[in-house]
């Protein structure tokens, strides 16, 4: 876990967590970063691969570039001034993903990505502020930030320029990062980050953020998939003499009491939020593993018995595992689905959705149980779950 140099856990969840930035000095201790610049550059490279260039030209001239890149648009490039950031680097390298086990303070289910960023001297990618929580680790090098709560607006943006920057920037606070260092900033707090010089490497490890609208559509289509809203509307007590184009308040709030009372059910919210809270983005469900066709499948039985010879089983970084317990039932979700597992061991679900990997001596306190040998022969078909090398 991350180290809190000068507070405890309980301090940031409560005083810091979605409320206010810190700087944390030495959070990973003798940190290494597990990709080296020119190896984020090559990914860069790679079409199915999401990556960016931000070139600063002037004090509010920036250039947005797309890629994939090629070695001639490197080799092009100035000495100074620019950013190269590579999305989703947890699902594209295991020694990337393996950071996200120094935050099991937080829900898993909560983190969207692994952002890298290169850049050299004088690289950034402009005053801005973000709708989600992040933690910002420096890899290598050092960057020189600036933040602020101020002007964290919609409105406040330069004209003209692709990124959405802030143009009134009003600086309240800047920190230099060293390796090991991190600051977590939390959503709308304005900042803009430097490079001081051509080792710059930063992760970027971003939470999801969810927009109210974002979860209504989702609650509806949940609502519609399992026609779970078949309820009708009821007029509210009639009386003579209506006005009969008008819509009345209490016609209005009957529909609100409908409405309301799906919403009163906590079964209902709760599987409801939990398939939200796993679903794949669009880039992440591309990546998703092929699974294995019926030549490579082999009987369930040698499945069995490489469990027992194994060294356990890992989970692709893509997939999103999560559980929930309702009304006695424990319930698994992978990527947005609800899996049909009501006879698997209750203490197993929650084992496989807490656990990155799963050791072959985690394995066989269950391999026993038909229920767990049929759901991990399943997830391993699919090859969300792989055997560790």
């Amino acid at each position: 876990m991350i180290t809190f140099d000068h507070i405890d856990l309980a301090t940031f969840l409560q005083d810091y967590w979605q409320k206010k930035p810190l700087l944390l000095r030495n959070a990973l201790p003798n940190f290494e970063t597990p990709i080296s610049a020119e190896e984020l550059a090559g990914l860069s490279l790679e079409d199915e691969i999401e990556s960016r260039m931000v070139i600063q030209h002037g004090e509010q001239d920036y250039e947005l570039r797309r890629g994939p890149f090629s070695e001639e648009d490197y080799a092009t490039l100035p000495e100074e001034n620019w950013t190269l950031l590579v999305q989703g680097c947890d699902r594209l390298l295991p020694e990337v993903a393996d950071i996200l086990n120094d935050f099991e303070f937080l829900p898993r289910w909560r983190i969207d990505d692994i952002m890298i960023s290169y850049a050299t001297k004088g690289g950034n990618v402009g005053p801005h502020f973000d709708h989600y929580d992040v933690f910002l680790l420096q890899a290598s090098g050092q960057r020189h930030w600036h933040i602020t709560h101020q002007d964290c607006v919609e409105e406040n943006y330069i004209q003209g320029v692709d990124l959405r920057l802030m143009e009134c920037f009003k600086v309240e606070a800047d920190f230099v990062l060293n390796p090991g260092d991190m600051l977590y900033l939390p959503p709308k707090v304005g900042h803009h980050g430097i490079a001081l010089d051509d080792q710059c490497m930063t992760f970027s490890i971003g939470y999801r953020s969810y927009r109210g609208q974002e979860l209504w559509d989702s609650l509806g289509d949940h609502l519609s998939e399992h026609n779970l809203f078949k309820e009708l509307y009821l007029d509210p007590a009639m009386r003579p003499g209506i006005n009969p184009g008008e819509v009345t308040s209490e016609a209005a709030q009957e529909a609100r009491k409908l409405i309301e009372s799906k919403l009163q059910d906590p079964k209902l919210l709760q599987t409801w939020f939990a398939r939200f809270a796993s679903q794949l983005d669009q880039a992440a469900a591309q990546q998703l593993p092929e699974p294995l066709n019926a030549e490579e499948t082999p009987e369930l039985t040698d499945f069995i018995d490489a469990l027992y010879n194994e060294h356990g089983l890992i989970k692709d970084a893509v997939c999103r595992f999560a559980y929930t317990d309702i009304e006695g039932q424990t319930q698994l979700y992978i990527n947005g689905a609800i899996w049909d597992c009501a006879q698997t061991p209750a203490e197993f679900i929650r084992l496989l959705a807490n656990r990155n990997f799963l050791t072959r001596e985690d394995i066989a306190n269950f391999i026993e149980n038909s229920h767990v040998q049929a759901l991990l022969f399943d997830l391993w078909k699919l090859q969300y779950l792989v055997f560790i090398e």
